[in-house]
C-alpha cells in the first residue's frame, strides 16, 4: 500500500528568536517493510539544513535558523510504500538470541524490575506468539490510557506503578517485559494509517529468523498493522520526532501539529 504522508508542526514565540536549532525525524523509515519513494523537508523561515542516517538507519535532519522569527513551521511531505510481512509466530520459546542491542537496559526501559513478573506470566507457554499475546494482554490490563499523568522522561517501571500512561508508556512497559524474557524488541515512532492526530508509538519484536513482528499494545493490535514508521530505537529518546532549542528573551513552544495520511 502506498501512502502520502504530510507532517506540519508550528511553533510560536513571545519575542524574537535569534537562533533555533532542531533535530528532525519526520520522514518515513526507509527499510524493512517500507520503501521511501520520495520526501521533502522544509522550514519557514528557511535555515541551514543537513541530513544523515543514524545507527538505526533513521533519516535525520538537522536545521539551524538564524533569521529572527516569532513563528516557526517545520514540515515534511513523503510518499512511502508499506508492504505486509509474512507472519510466523510459532517459533519455539525460549530462544537464545545471543547478544542484541535491543535486549540492553536503557534509561527509560530497564528489564530488571520486570524479571519476576514476566517469568511468572509466561509459565507453560511454548511459542513466541503465545508470549507476545500474553504480554500485550497483561500490559493493557495494568495500564489505563490517560494523557497528562506521564511525560517523555517517565520510565517503564514508573508508568507501570502509576497504572496510567499514553502510547509511549504502553510501549516502554511492553519492551521491558519482552526484554526481561530475553526477547529483543525495539521502540517504533510513526503514524497510524487511520486519521492520525499525533505521532504514535508501538513495538517491533525480533523473531529467530531475523524478521520483526509489529505489535501495538496501546490499541491492542497485533501484526501487519499497516502503520507508517518514522524512526526506530531502543526507547523514546532514540526516536523523538523533533528535539531542539531556541534563543530568545521570551517563551515559546508547539502551537499546532497537523498530520495527514492518504492512501494512493
Amino acid at each position: 500500500m502506498d501512502y502520502r504522508v504530510k507532517y506540519i508542526s508550528i511553533y510560536e514565540y513571545e519575542a524574537d528568536v535569534i537562533l533555533n536549532e532542531n533535530t528532525l525525524k519526520i520522514v518515513p523509515y526507509d527499510g524493512d517493510n517500507q520503501l521511501l519513494v520520495k520526501y521533502e523537508v522544509n522550514t519557514v523561515p528557511k535555515g541551514y539544513m543537513t541530513s544523515y542516517r543514524d545507527i538505526f538507519n533513521n533519516i535525520v535532519f538537522k536545521v539551524k535558523i538564524t533569521e529572527p522569527h516569532r513563528r516557526l513551521e517545520i514540515s515534511s511531505e513523503s510518499v512511502v510504500k508499506v508492504d505486509n510481512r509474512v507472519i510466523k509466530t510459532d517459533y519455539e520459546f525460549p530462544y537464545n538470541y545471543g547478544f542484541n542491542e535491543f535486549l540492553l537496559p536503557t534509561k527509560l526501559v530497564d528489564p530488571e524490575p520486570f524479571q519476576q513478573i514476566a517469568k511468572e506470566l509466561v509459565k507453560g507457554l511454548k511459542t513466541l506468539g503465545e508470549v507476545i499475546e500474553a504480554v500485550v494482554k497483561f500490559v493493557t490490563s495494568k495500564i489505563s490510557y490517560k494523557p497528562g499523568v506521564t511525560n517523555i522522561n517517565t520510565t517503564a517501571i514508573e508508568a507501570f506503578k502509576l497504572g496510567y500512561g499514553v502510547c509511549q508508556d504502553y510501549t516502554h512497559v511492553t519492551l521491558a517485559m519482552l526484554r526481561a524474557l530475553g526477547i529483543p524488541a525495539r521502540y517504533v515512532m510513526g503514524v497510524v494509517n487511520d486519521n492520525p492526530r499525533a505521532t504514535h508509538a508501538w513495538v517491533e519484536v525480533l523473531t529467530p529468523d531475523g524478521t520483526f513482528l509489529d505489535v501495538d499494545p496501546t490499541r491492542k493490535r497485533l501484526y501487519n498493522l499497516g502503520y507508517i514508521k518514522f524512526a526506530i530505537g531502543r526507547d523514546f529518546s532514540d526516536t523523538s520526532p523533533i528535539v531542539g532549542y531556541f534563543v530568545s528573551s521570551g517563551k515559546g513552544g508547539l502551537k499546532e501539529l497537523k498530520i495527514e495520511v492518504k492512501k494512493l
